[in-house]
C-alpha cells in the first residue's frame, strides 16, 4: 500500500502557496481532503500505470505498492492540476474576458501566459517520465 501523504509530500515540495499554508494552519483534515482531490484527479490522468490505482479515500492509501517513479508521475500530475486551478481561478478568467475591473493584477496577460507556459513544461516533463516508465518493461508488451 502507498499512503496518499507520500505522493502529496512529493508534490508539495514543488508548490509554494500561501493559501495552502493558511488552509493547513486552519484545519489539517480539510487541508488533506483538499489535497486528496488533486491526487485523485491525477490517478485518472495516469492511465498508463501498470499497477492498479484503486484507493481507499477514507484511509487515504492506494491498494498497490507504487514504485518511486509511479509516485513521482502522480505527484507531477498533482502539480499540473494545482497549476491549472491557479490559472483558472475566477479573477484570472475575469481578467482574460475583461468582465470586471474589480480585480487588479500587474501585467495580467503576461501572468496568465507565464502560468500556461509552466503548465506546458510540466506536461512535457511528465510525458517524458511516462515514456521512460513504459520503456522500462518494453519486452512485456505484446506486438
Amino acid at each position: 500500500m502507498t499512503n496518499f501523504d507520500t505522493i502529496e509530500d512529493m508534490a508539495l515540495i514543488i508548490i509554494d502557496d500561501y493559501k495552502m499554508m493558511k488552509a493547513y494552519q486552519s484545519d489539517v483534515e480539510s487541508f488533506k481532503e483538499y489535497l486528496d482531490g488533486f491526487l485523485i484527479q491525477a490517478t485518472m490522468q495516469f492511465y498508463q500505470c501498470r499497477q492498479d490505482l484503486t484507493y481507499d479515500s477514507t484511509e487515504r492509501y492506494f491498494n498497490a505498492d507504487l514504485t518511486t517513479l509511479e509516485q513521482s508521475i502522480l505527484a507531477d500530475f498533482f502539480v499540473i492540476n494545482w497549476w491549472r486551478r491557479e490559472t483558472n481561478n475566477a479573477a484570472q478568467i475575469a481578467l482574460k474576458l475583461k468582465v470586471s475591473t474589480a480585480f487588479t493584477f500587474n501585467s495580467e496577460s503576461q501572468n496568465f501566459k507565464e502560468k500556461q507556459t509552466i503548465i506546458d513544461k510540466l506536461e512535457e516533463q511528465v510525458n517524458l517520465k511516462i515514456t521512460e516508465y513504459m520503456l522500462q518493461e518494453l519486452s512485456n508488451y505484446d506486438y
